[in-house]
């Protein structure tokens, strides 16, 4: 990320995640929540899971088939740039690596394990590719295909994974299945068009309406957010599969799995938020140089999609592990839709930085949306954890406001100063620790 910002400059950077941004909306034809749905039906019933695989797999590569085409078309009727159109072109052929990779299998038997490992090859190959291939702003175009070679190395080690487990892949046709099968994931489907619509919209109209440059300085930002976003959504298919055997088994324990995994995500996210807002522009000079000035202030709001994800995330995938999917994509719905209407009214005006408002308001009736309709499944959300976090975040906020140094520094007190608090309030729980261990633990053996 950033050796890449550094090396393509502002524009260049901006291009590739311009192209990025729109190509997720093609890999969207060929998800349609086909993934959720094979995760939580396999930790349902893992006998079938051969018979899953062969359905899934069949619709995928046939949606990515469908998804390639219409990306040509939009190439052919856009006007752009004749490098990005280059750029979307290769990048489209993610669509394909996307359909044969089985990291969902190994979610829903509860084999993290394959997944981390397959997720590490896919980076180290590219990290390297990047480090080894390009070299300055004119190799822009080699970007692309590094990624789409180690996409493929990823996809080949699950699927050898899952063949010496289960015996060879058989594509099949049930059209009567299908239907079946889209029945149930088309809401979740739904769903992640819509939230793909607030995370990659403002880069899509930002791009259109004051060039590549803007988007490159906004996704710098975004790209430390979605560092710590991504943390939420491995815990999320983490206890996904977990969930849905609760589900399944018992009411109380749903319940409380669902509490504890609350009260740890926001004893993260509220201080990573807080700690991001004051420390944004020696994070950004730190990773990025002096050129991603700019970056900053988006910095500083977007951060606080950290605090909004995290405090979702378990009860986003309770809805879903509970065939609640209607009511999440309700409360997607209602946030894209804000959303949008927020980018129309703020980029032309205040650019990066109405992107950024319409990000996090987006945000948060999303986030009170999910809680509303958890309010079934999960009784007596803790107000207490949150008040002491809450009070604990505050005061490390105070002191990294007045600490001026070194960067390193300043994290580093930064840290003490929170675990001092939380553990003056008796805001850490031994115990929660010890069973997220034990879930982790569970996950990857």
């Amino acid at each position: 990320m950033a050796y890449l910002a550094r090396v393509l400059k502002t524009e260049g950077f901006g291009k590739i995640e311009f192209a990025q941004a729109i190509i997720v909306y093609f890999l969207l034809v060929v998800n349609q929540g086909l993934s959720v749905f094979g995760v939580r039906e396999i930790a349902k019933d893992q006998i079938k899971v051969k018979n899953h695989v062969a359905q899934i797999l069949t619709i995928r590569l046939l949606l990515s088939l469908v998804s390639y085409i219409l990306l040509v078309i939009f190439v052919l009727l856009v006007k752009q740039p004749s490098e990005i159109k280059k750029l979307l072109l290769i990048y489209g052929f993610t669509v394909f690596t996307f359909s044969l990779t089985l990291d969902w299998v190994f979610q829903g038997i509860e084999k993290m394990e394959y997944v981390a490992l397959g997720r590490i090859i896919n980076q180290v190959v590219y990290v390297g590719g990047l480090f080894f291939l390009v070299k300055n702003w004119d190799q822009l175009l080699r970007v692309p295909i590094i990624r789409i070679a180690a996409a493929i190395t990823g996809a080949i080690f699950l699927l050898y994974t899952f063949i010496q487990r289960y015996g060879d892949i058989k594509l099949s046709y049930d059209l009567d299945l299908w239907k079946q099968i889209f029945k149930q994931s088309m809401p979740m489907g739904v769903s992640f068009l819509v939230i793909q619509l607030y995370y990659n919209l403002d880069s899509v109209m930002l791009g259109f309406m004051k060039g590549v440059t803007v988007v490159g300085w906004y996704n710098a930002a975004y790209k430390i957010v979605l560092l710590f976003l991504g943390f939420a959504s491995l815990f999320g298919t983490t206890i996904f599969p977990v969930l849905s055997r609760y589900y399944k088994e018992s009411a109380a324990k749903l319940n409380q799995f669902v509490l504890r995994c609350f009260r740890l995500n926001i004893l993260f996210g509220l201080p990573i938020a807080v700690s991001g807002t004051i420390l944004s522009g020696q994070i950004i000079r730190f990773v990025y140089g002096s050129a991603y000035q700019p970056s900053i202030l988006p910095l500083q709001i977007l951060i606080w999609s950290v605090f909004t994800v995290y405090s979702n995330c378990s009860f986003a995938f309770c809805l879903l592990a509970c065939d609640r999917q209607k009511e999440y994509m309700y409360s997607v719905i209602a946030g894209a839709i804000v959303n949008l209407i927020l980018n129309f009214m703020l980029i032309p005006k205040y650019s990066m930085l109405g992107a950024s408002i319409a990000t996090i308001v987006c945000e948060i009736i999303t986030l009170g949306l999910i809680l509303f309709y958890s309010r079934s499944i999960v009784k007596a959300i803790p107000g207490i954890d949150f008040l002491k976090t809450l009070g604990a975040s505050a005061f490390m906020g105070i002191v990294l406001y007045f600490l001026q140094g070194n960067l390193l520094i300043r994290v580093l007190v930064g840290i003490f100063v929170y675990l001092g608090a939380m553990i003056a309030l008796r805001g850490i729980r031994g115990e929660d620790l010890m069973w997220l261990k034990r879930i982790v633990k569970a996950s990857y053996e």
